[in-house]
């Protein structure tokens, strides 16, 4: 029964550690279609789950993937049909 229940803690914690890491990234985002840029930051301390925004932008599974593995002060640039992403992970 000991070992169930520390079992059950550590998984716990794991995912508790999981949650806390993905809402402590922060990404600049460079958005460029044609004559018009937009540089904002996106800060998954909002999000309710992991690239919550980058989701919502159609981003594909392998472009979750890119950005999913970017460490900070990495910066990667993404293509949606005519529009480029430019994300720099900062945090």
């Amino acid at each position: 029964m000991a070992n169930g229940f520390i079992g059950a803690v550590r998984a716990l914690a794991a995912k508790a550690a999981d949650l806390m890491e993905f809402q402590q990234r922060i990404w600049v985002v460079s958005i460029i279609q044609e004559a018009y840029t937009d540089t904002f930051i996106v800060n998954e301390g909002s999000f309710e789950e992991p690239m919550q925004w980058m989701v919502r932008k159609g981003y594909d599974g392998d472009m979750l993937r890119q950005v999913n593995e970017m460490r900070p002060s990495q910066a990667i640039e993404l293509d949606l049909g005519h529009i480029s992403h430019r994300l720099m992970r900062v945090k």
